[in-house]
């Protein structure tokens, strides 16, 4: 069987959850005991240096993908798909398995594979699929259940976007005519934002009968592929693999010294790190604790932001990034794993990481964090916001309050996953 893996970028040089998830599935899915042939492709992005990079055995850079106007783009459809059709009739693949939801990697690929007969699978990483603003939070101030809804989604894109929230509500009341959502200004742009939202969900509608199989990480993603009308018989939940992990080892107690405190992952609001330094910052400077923040990402916006508010306080240290090989040995060291997300994560990769290391963790009462603590221990759930936090690591710090005892690793392999996909791909 010949499994096509598409999605917006390849790995290396890009390196987020979806790349390595896709980087160690098509390994696992060549140690089958009857090797699938797979191939990773994803289009060029124009602006990204990363995209002039070699792609590497079993991947291939596809020419960039030119842009459509603005409905079709926020459809996923693209003006072009240079060099795909040529993918298709020279791989001839079974089986599209997109990873992404976007032009490089949306609904014209899968109606230029359903032409040709090929069945396609998806697998939804995050909250953008069904997510115009790509965070499941609507105003970014609560969680959302997911559901596309042409009103409240332009509202939420529009105060997303800095529009302030009564204006936002009354230009998502209407559809901007007689303007079209590609008449030139920011004001017909402002006013045409609901076709656009309205073009979003069509694009979904359009997915949904050409997808033969859909696969969820966590259960909250089933839960939103249900009330956006997939049928609940073609959604899969199969989760996500960690590392092997590390031998057992039994913690020490942590005495009279500073607690010890980590984070990891990328910098971006969405991971809530900004959670913990004000949580951190608020606390009185006696305490005995230390917090490193480890990953990449710290020169966006965002992470500079944090770099600043950060500075003159020695409890909290930007230590850089670890090799692959050297995270479980580092997070075993610490005393208590932090993963404050305000969005639902689908894995989360870094959870099944704690576990691996034997690290206990406090997470948010979230998404696919809250799912795997509550099915397995080894952590606490906090409410994601700053106030919860310092109170809890107040509690910690003080000895008030017992640190989690860590889970054991949850002994799946990503062969297992590998295994576990082959129905969706059909007999």
């Amino acid at each position: 069987m010949r499994i096509l893996h598409l999605s917006d970028a390849l790995h290396p040089p890009v390196i987020g959850g979806t790349e390595v998830f896709i980087d160690r599935l098509l390994a696992a899915q060549g140690r089958l005991p009857q090797p699938l042939q797979v191939l990773w492709a994803a289009h060029a992005d124009p602006g990204s240096e990363a995209s002039a990079a070699a792609p590497g055995a079993g991947r291939l850079l596809l020419p960039p993908v030119p842009s459509a106007d603005r409905c079709r783009r926020l459809a996923m459809e693209a003006a072009a798909l240079p060099g795909f059709a040529a993918l298709l009739d020279d791989f001839l693949p079974q089986v599209l398995h997109l990873h992404s939801w976007s032009e490089r990697c949306g609904l014209s690929h899968v109606l230029a594979a359903r032409a040709r007969g090929i069945r396609v699978v998806m697998t939804v990483h995050a909250p953008g699929f069904t997510c115009l603003q790509g965070s499941l939070r609507f105003r970014r101030r609560q969680a959302c259940d997911g559901r596309i809804d042409d009103r409240r989604c332009t509202d939420c894109r529009l105060v997303n976007g800095g529009v302030p929230v009564p204006l936002a509500a009354l230009v998502a009341l209407q559809n901007g005519w007689p303007l079209g959502p590609d008449s030139p200004g920011r004001l017909a742009h402002l006013l045409t934002a609901r076709p656009l939202t309205a073009a979003f969900r069509r694009g979904w509608q359009r997915l949904l009968p050409e997808v033969a199989a859909f696969h969820v990480l966590a259960r909250w993603s089933a839960e939103v592929l249900r009330r956006n009308g997939v049928p609940m018989e073609r959604v899969h939940l199969v989760r996500t693999a960690g590392p092997a992990p590390l031998p057992l080892q039994t913690r020490l107690p942590r005495g009279t010294a500073p607690l010890r405190l980590v984070w990891w992952g990328r910098c971006a609001e969405v991971k809530g790190v900004h959670l913990l330094v004000e949580a951190i910052r608020g606390l009185p400077p006696h305490l005995p604790l230390q917090l490193d923040l480890w990953g990449p990402g710290w020169h966006s916006p965002y992470g500079r932001r944090l770099q600043r508010r950060l500075s003159g306080d020695p409890r909290v240290r930007h230590r850089g990034c670890l090799p692959p090989e050297a995270l479980l040995p580092r997070l075993a060291g610490y005393d208590l794993g932090l993963l404050p997300s305000l969005w639902p994560e689908t894995g989360p990769l870094t959870l099944l990481e704690a576990f691996a290391a034997g690290l206990p963790v406090a997470g948010s009462d979230l998404g696919g964090i809250a799912e795997l603590i509550t099915d397995h221990g080894g952590g606490v759930l906090l409410p994601p916001t700053p106030q919860a936090w310092r109170a809890f690591l107040a509690a910690i710090a003080r000895g008030e309050r017992p640190l989690p005892a860590p889970a054991g690793p949850l002994h799946r392999t990503v062969d297992t996953l590998a295994r576990e996909l082959l129905p969706l791909y059909g007999p």
